[in-house]
């Protein structure tokens, strides 16, 4: 069965490439576009020559202005504004106006042109109108991307706050979507301006870890570009030179003019900040004579698209009518092969399906295994703890029983005290004078025994107190105006003690004790009908 199968795939791959050249133009096209947006900011030059191929072959306006939109990308991304505006306005001519989509994005794509250009009220202008269209189409995403550009707009003209607010939005809505590449355009661009430095170094960090992830060449460029700007606002110029320098070898690998332009301005910054002005001046030097060039070069740029868009073409033409003579040589052979493959790839495909039922069968398998096993390790560890609480519970029973026990028996031993010094009085009533002052020595000695013998007690009742703080904290949460009176009177009365009790243990008569118990009702805000001791119990 195995090698029927090695034979059967065998067959698939020797005839797949002959399909592959049976592709269509449109097919062509597209995947010339693909190209182009993948390599846009690993090497946007390239990306400028698939996406003029593209448009070279393109059958339809809609895939001329798709064309158009990304290699205007590509010109943005080179440095040439002028280029990027002319491809636009191509592309905004042959764009559909049900194409809302493609439309927003040129105007957007425009705004950041106009914006470098220095006419910043068309670019807000541009940039009202490609909000507006994704606003109705509810596209979050490219929203995002319209507030990014919009961000930038306001940076260029020193709107810091602006920017920000239009940047932070367009960052928590690919946050949210977890679209790598817009949020580290977003971070970059929250550094292009002063503000807080650690913060901005926090950004730009996640923005250049996420880049070189995407291998996005020009937007690590960039990013360095910003991160030494960050460091010589925060005077940290030996780290700003080595951020720069590696700006620098980015965008020369590239070609990205623009990128380094750029580094040229923030090296002389660097540079004279810490008192190097013989390398500033050259970095301005330099800076001068590229922008020159760019200049120079924008004013033939569009001769030289023209030449290399008619070469392209002738080239194009020759290739394709190459690829007509070449499928009619294969037509003969594909009408066998066609149906041959078809049912190999049937038979593959209904075995590729009966291995992939087992496979997920078993999976399903051993999941409801691992969940069954996870359902009796967490019964087994509620069992567990809700042993370790019944434990405590008892323990603290235990505890409670032993003080309430003390207690009592320190209360009966005060009880038997009085009751023997009452006792003992009533004796001398019926004594002699000369006999009455040995009685009351002998009745003194009685009492400071028995202090001798009260610390057990005093303990007692610490420990008893120390048990009531928790208790009092809680009744003062509830009834702050609470006097300390009062306090003490519903600890005694926390711990099951009667009126004629607490009476004997502070010294006051019963009456005493019920007016207090009636005033401290009243404190609480109890009715008669209530449970003093009861709701005194549950705080």
């Amino acid at each position: 069965m195995k090698n029927i199968s090695f034979y059967i795939i065998g067959l698939l791959f020797l005839f797949l490439p002959q399909f592959i050249h049976a592709q269509t133009t449109d097919t062509d096209v597209n995947s010339f576009l693909d190209k182009a947006e993948k390599e846009l900011y690993t090497n946007p030059q390239q990306a400028a020559y698939y996406a003029t191929k593209a448009r070279a072959m393109a059958t339809s306006s809609s895939q001329q202005s798709q064309a158009l939109y990304i290699y205007a990308q590509a010109e943005k991304l080179l440095g040439d504004f002028d280029g990027c505006i002319q491809a636009l306005y191509e592309a905004d001519a042959l764009v559909s106006k049900n194409e809302n989509d493609l439309k927003g994005h040129i105007y957007n794509l425009m705004s950041v042109g106009y914006c470098n250009l220095g006419d910043y009220t068309k670019a807000i202008n541009l940039s009202d109108k490609a909000i507006s269209l994704f606003k109705t189409e509810n596209d979050s995403l490219n929203l995002a991307l319209c507030y990014n550009n919009r961000g930038i707009i306001h940076t260029y003209i020193n709107e810091f706050q602006q920017a920000e607010r239009f940047l932070k939005q367009a960052l928590a809505i690919n946050r949210s979507s977890k679209n790598l590449k817009s949020i580290a355009s977003n971070l970059n661009n929250l550094c292009l301006f002063e503000g807080n430095i650690e913060e901005q170094l926090e950004w730009i960090n996640e923005a250049i870890i996420i880049n070189k992830h995407l291998n996005a060449t020009w937007s690590l460029g960039e990013n360095y570009n910003n991160l030494g700007k960050l460091y010589y606002y925060a005077h940290k110029y030996p780290q700003a030179i080595a951020a720069l320098e590696k700006a620098y070898q980015l965008a020369l690998n590239i070609g990205a003019k623009g990128v380094i332009c750029d580094n040229y301005e923030y090296s002389a910054l660097v540079y004279s900040a810490i008192g190097d002005y013989r390398t500033a001046y050259e970095k301005q030097t330099s800076l001068y004579a590229l922008s020159k060039e760019i200049q120079s070069e924008n004013k033939l740029r569009t001769v030289e698209q023209r030449i290399a868009q008619e070469k392209l073409l002738a080239q194009q033409q020759k290739e394709e009518l190459q690829q007509q003579e070449y499928k009619i040589r294969l037509l003969r052979r594909n009408i066998v092969t066609i149906l041959t493959v078809a049912a190999l790839v049937a038979i593959i495909g209904f075995l590729l399906h009966q291995r992939f039922k087992r496979k997920k069968k078993i999976q399903l398998l051993n999941a409801q295994y691992r969940i069954e096993q996870s359902e009796h390790e967490i019964a087994k560890l509620k069992m567990q703890k809700q042993k370790a609480e019944l434990e405590n519970v008892q323990h603290a029973l235990e505890t409670s029983k032993q003080e309430t026990t003390n207690f009592a028996v320190f209360l009966q031993s005060r009880n038997e005290l009085l009751d023997k010094i009452q006792e003992q009085v009533r004796q001398g009533y019926r004594m002699e004078k000369q006999e009455l002052i040995p009685h009351l020595k002998k009745i003194n000695a009685f009492i400071s025994q028995y202090q001798a013998t009260n610390k057990n007690n005093s303990m007692t009742l610490q420990t008893i107190d120390e048990k009531m703080k928790e208790f009092l904290a809680h009744l003062t949460e509830r009834h702050p105006n609470l006097t300390q009176g009062e306090k003490h009177l519903a600890s005694l009365l926390r711990v099951n003690l009667s009126t004629k009790e607490i009476a004997m243990l502070t010294g006051n008569t019963p009456k005493t004790i019920n007016m207090n118990r009636y005033r401290l009702r009243k404190a609480l805000g109890l009715s008669s009908e209530e449970d003093l001791i009861a709701y005194i119990q549950s705080i």
